[in-house]
């Protein structure tokens, strides 16, 4: 009998009922094309989220904040709290506004971790402007946050490729990741989303860095470009951690379509879960 591999999602959102009435405008179009469904767009309650876990033989995810600006999703400190209720099942993962003045952002970076428990930094480069430009992440105003990040041993979380909401794509060109990596090698780096359309980008980061990792949240497996399915399944199967952006997509048709690929045993459980407690330092924690 085959080794039951436990995946980790080193993606997913828990969008209660109250959350769901706060997603700006701008970001409603995307659930569309996805057919996502009412969890994303009406909410639910964490029980929800765990029968769905297990039901795709999910055992941990890495549960996200989402909030920039005005727009607050779920907060840290509402994460904070569904993962000390359920300490097995989630590691948390915050943000900060990189809007704010840099001492600020530092307090506000240094608590998420002392305070909230949280294991990961989210940024979203195209959060950082006016809606129509954002703010790649090689600019000045993340050095600060990158070198805390380096202090406090945590990895770093960014969204790359084009954006689902209507907001500006270009800030999500991985390549600016290749300054970051090579002025913060130690730190560690999760291109999310996979990259696409600039995906081969973001998979020579991930193979050229030690610590540059790719991460494939919002983007199903049987879509995957061929080129990333030979990534995972060869020279890059250390580097991809498997991700869903749930409940952008859900969980059953995630894991399925990612035992599907036909990876080795071994390619499989890099991908489902070794890679993520390696990448997010979760050994010990989990």
């Amino acid at each position: 009998m085959k080794e039951r591999i436990g995946a980790i999602d080193a993606w997913g959102t828990l969008i209660t009922k109250e959350g769901a009435t706060r997603w700006p405008d701008e970001f409603h179009h995307i659930f569309k094309r996805y057919k996502s469904g009412p969890k994303i767009t009406e909410g639910m309650e964490v029980e929800e989220m765990l029968a769905d876990m297990d039901e795709a033989d999910v055992d941990i995810v890495v549960l996200s904040a989402f909030e920039y600006g005005d727009v607050k999703v779920i907060s840290n400190a509402e994460v904070a709290e569904i993962v000390k209720k359920y300490p097995k099942r989630f590691v948390g993962c915050g943000t900060v506004d990189l809007c704010q003045k840099p001492m600020k952002v530092l307090d506000d970076l240094k608590r998420m971790v002392e305070e909230h428990d949280m294991v990961a930094l989210r940024l979203e480069p195209y959060a950082y402007g006016n809606g129509m430009t954002g703010a790649p992440p090689n600019q000045k105003m993340y050095w600060p946050v990158y070198a805390k990040c380096c202090e406090l041993n945590i990895p770093v979380t960014l969204q790359v490729g084009h954006t689902g909401p209507l907001l500006p794509s270009e800030p999500g060109r991985p390549i600016y990741l290749d300054e970051v990596a090579l002025t913060f090698p130690e730190l560690t780096l999760i291109g999310a989303h996979l990259g696409q359309p600039w995906h081969e980008e973001m998979m020579i980061l991930a193979w050229k860095h030690p610590n540059v990792y790719i991460e494939t949240s919002a983007r199903a497996p049987k879509f995957w470009p061929d080129s990333f399915k030979h990534f995972v399944s060869s020279y890059g199967q250390d580097k991809a951690l498997w991700a869903t952006d749930y409940p952008l997509l859900g969980y059953k048709r995630c894991v399925d379509e990612a035992r599907d690929l036909g990876l080795s045993f071994e390619a499989e459980k890099k991908l489902l879960r070794e890679n993520t407690i390696k990448a997010f330092k979760l050994e010990g924690r989990i």
